[in-house]
């Protein structure tokens, strides 16, 4: 008898959340659904990064920044008849949603900026009814392996080397080194977004003294931000050994976790920039042609493409021979040819396990 009286309860339980809203199991994942895949760039991108070929930049630029990041949609549907006043959104990056930002909406979608790339979001719905709430269960995403990239007032050609796949099926530690152009126009909403957004502690400036504001003692971003200036070495002058000690004093900045996160440029944030990138996602074990297309989206920039010169001359003339003499050490792997070259130049074995320890996760 006992056994029955509680059964009949459960039940009533039961019927009672059924007409006077959704269960748990009634809220439905619809787009991405529950483990699918989305991307967080905009189309433009998402196309040039999914049908990826060396080149394929020179069919869509057009010469402004283009590449500015679209965030995603997530969307639910409720599979029951009486709907609720509104829901409460919990996304994170972590299983029990510890962390999480957490969205309001009357409808059954939300927006999310800021997404990270090539992780794993975890997402959950609290549909409130006005005598109760209904938790659905804990749903999951990944975004695409695409660049992050970041929209920042007064600045061109901003993105974040983290996110991409690299030795050991570990990822490149985001939101440590983003790459651009330079900083010189930075207004207060520049300094807003990359000093409180995005907590940027070093400006490694790699232009010359005297070119734009290079070499004046202090960063556009603000004197509390820690400003390095070395007039660094691009593409093939990386053979140079008189330009070798500056490429090395550029590779020692990022062996000190106290000057993380650090944002690194030139001019344009394409040429001494891009030569830097290719050499530290080189040593992190990121794909070649990965490498290659995050070489690549600069053009899709506004001052990437400002001189008007095309992706497929610089890949034969300046990023393409670079690539091959770094090949040309002997590795086993494009990452052991790189760590090869940096010890050449005078790079400790143990500063580039440092590099390792802090940029991989």
């Amino acid at each position: 008898m006992k056994k029955r009286l509680i059964a009949a309860g459960i039940a009533a339980v039961i019927l009672a959340g059924a007409l006077t809203g959704c269960e748990k199991r009634q809220i439905v994942p619809v787009s991405p659904s529950d483990g699918g895949r989305i991307s967080a760039s905009n189309a433009t991108v998402a196309r040039f990064c999914a049908e990826y070929t060396r080149g394929a930049s020179e069919k869509i630029k057009d010469y402004t920044d283009m590449y500015y990041p679209a965030g995603i949609d997530i969307a639910w549907r409720f599979d029951c008849d009486e709907l609720p006043l509104y829901s409460f959104v919990t996304v994170s990056t972590r299983s029990d949603l510890g962390e999480g930002e957490k969205y309001v909406t009357a409808g059954t979608s939300v927006h999310v900026d800021d997404v990270p790339v090539n992780t794993d979001l975890y997402w959950q719905v609290e549909a409130v009814y006005a005598d109760h709430t209904v938790l659905s269960g804990i749903f999951r995403l990944r975004t695409a392996e695409e660049p992050r990239t970041y929209e920042i007032p007064k600045v061109s050609n901003t993105r974040d080397l983290g996110g991409y796949t690299a030795a050991g099926g570990k990822k490149v530690a985001q939101g440590m080194i983003i790459r651009g152009a330079n900083v010189d126009g930075a207004n207060a909403e520049t300094r807003r977004a990359m000093l409180d957004e995005l907590g940027i502690k070093t400006d490694l400036d790699l232009r010359a003294p005297g070119e734009g504001t290079a070499g004046g003692g202090s960063s556009p971003l603000g004197k509390d931000v820690n400003y390095v200036n070395i007039s660094a070495p691009l593409y093939t002058g990386l053979r140079d050994e008189e330009k070798q000690a500056a490429f090395a004093e550029e590779i020692r900045v990022f062996t000190d976790e106290a000057n993380y996160p650090i944002y690194f440029h030139c001019a344009i944030g394409r040429d001494r920039t891009g030569t830097l990138a290719l050499v530290l996602l080189g040593l992190l074990g990121v794909a070649e042609e990965t490498i290659w297309r995050d070489y690549e989206m600069s053009f899709l920039s506004q001052s990437g493409s400002a001189d008007k010169v095309t992706a497929e001359l610089m890949f034969g003339s300046n990023f393409g021979p670079t690539v091959d003499y770094l090949k040309s050490f002997g590795g086993r792997t494009f990452a052991d040819n790189v760590e090869r070259f940096l010890l050449s130049i005078g790079i400790t074995g143990d500063e580039i396990k440092t590099i390792r320890k802090i940029l991989l996760r």
